[in-house]
């Protein structure tokens, strides 16, 4: 596998800093603000003289609404932009022949990133992870690639073999993270045979993870080199 620095940047750690302060101070005291300033406007549409501060107070209140609304709705084109990309890697790497998930198999985290899905059918499981921008991990595990899984509230973690990735790990609903954290219990005492043992799963995706990092203009660490 690739070695890739996984570490945020000094630009990363200050950006995430960025975010912080105004997602859990700036903003709630935006929305205070906001919600008062509508109704100062309300009473104002009922003939309530403002006096020389009205168009100041109608600039501030803009900004103010600017800067509730655009970092929202940027937040949410994002999230929206990242489901897009999951689920086209998804598809990807979907078949009858070796990964066909079920629904209730399948959990896509747009807000972290993340996707992981189980099929319980050929004892194969799909995790994606956008790290950060620019390097998504796209790794396949088979049942013996795996060797324990447990649940901490709801958040379900997998432990793997592979010491650069030691561990999954993806927030679902308490109850749909529990029903995974039992279906993989239960796999892990089923035996399965690889399908295709020229191109077993793993290697399967990592050749595949060659096409994403293509069509994504990323870096898949876990892609084979071809060459």
């Amino acid at each position: 596998m690739k070695k890739i620095q996984r570490t945020d940047s000094s630009y990363d750690k200050s950006w995430n800093v960025i975010k912080f302060i105004y997602y859990f101070m700036a903003l709630p005291m935006l929305l205070c603000y906001g919600v008062i300033s509508l109704f100062i406007l309300k009473g104002e549409a009922n003939g309530r003289d403002l006096g020389l501060l009205g168009n100041d107070f109608h600039l501030f209140t803009l900004m103010v609404w600017s800067a509730i609304i655009l970092p929202l709705a940027f937040r949410t084109y994002a999230k929206k932009v990242r489901r897009h990309k999951l689920q086209k890697i998804v598809e990807l790497l979907t078949s009858n022949e070796r990964f066909s998930p079920q629904k209730q198999h399948q959990v896509l985290d747009a807000g972290r990133g993340k996707y992981l899905g189980i099929d319980t059918q050929y004892g194969n499981i799909l995790y994606i992870h956008m790290v950060k921008k620019g390097l998504v991990d796209v790794i396949g595990l088979t049942m013996s690639d795996w060797t324990d899984s447990e649940l901490e509230g709801s958040t379900l973690r997998v432990k793997t073999k592979n010491p650069e990735v030691p561990e999954l790990s993806i927030n679902a609903h308490p109850i749909v993270a529990r029903e995974l954290l039992n279906t993989l219990g239960a796999m892990s005492h089923k035996s399965y045979s690889e399908s295709f043992p020229q191109e077993p799963w793993s290697l399967h995706v990592g050749i595949q993870s060659r096409f994403v990092e293509f069509e994504h203009n990323v870096v898949v660490p876990q892609a084979a080199n071809l060459a």
